[in-house]
């Protein structure tokens, strides 16, 4: 688990930290220059909906899709991940978002189904692949 997703316990119950989308922006002195510089600063958002319960539904406007879902992206590619979360492959672009698991029906409408046939997602490979086919389709 990554060090931004911090976790604690409270008297209620468990409050997750997730990161904003926008840096706060604060106005300090800049020590090598002598000048007045903005720094940008982590800002986070205190939920208590579980990392299991997060859909796109109940995902704050404040935060990224990527951090709300857990989504760990693969190195060399910029729309790809798998969601810590729920377990799904995610395909995404900056119009579409989409996340694939065994056990999927992929249908001869899915975006980025380039067989033109349909098929059930059996293997978290699979599940993979048919996101990196989403992602290069809507890219």
């Amino acid at each position: 688990m990554d060090p931004i997703f911090v976790f604690w316990m409270e008297k209620q119950g468990e409050e997750h930290l997730i990161p904003r989308a926008k840096k706060k922006k604060v106005r300090k002195l800049n020590p090598r220059t002598n000048r007045m510089k903005n720094f940008k600063k982590n800002s986070y958002l205190k939920t208590d909906v579980p990392p299991n319960k997060r859909t796109f539904r109940n995902k704050p406007d404040s935060v990224r899709f990527q951090d709300w879902l857990l989504i760990k992206t693969e190195p060399g590619s910029m729309g790809l991940g798998k969601s810590q979360a729920d377990g799904k492959w995610y395909g995404w672009s900056h119009r579409a978002v989409f996340g694939f698991s065994p056990g999927f029906k992929v249908t001869k409408t899915t975006c980025g189904n380039n067989t033109g046939r349909e098929y059930t997602i059996k293997t978290d490979e699979q599940a993979k692949q048919a996101a990196i086919n989403f992602y290069k389709d809507v890219a």
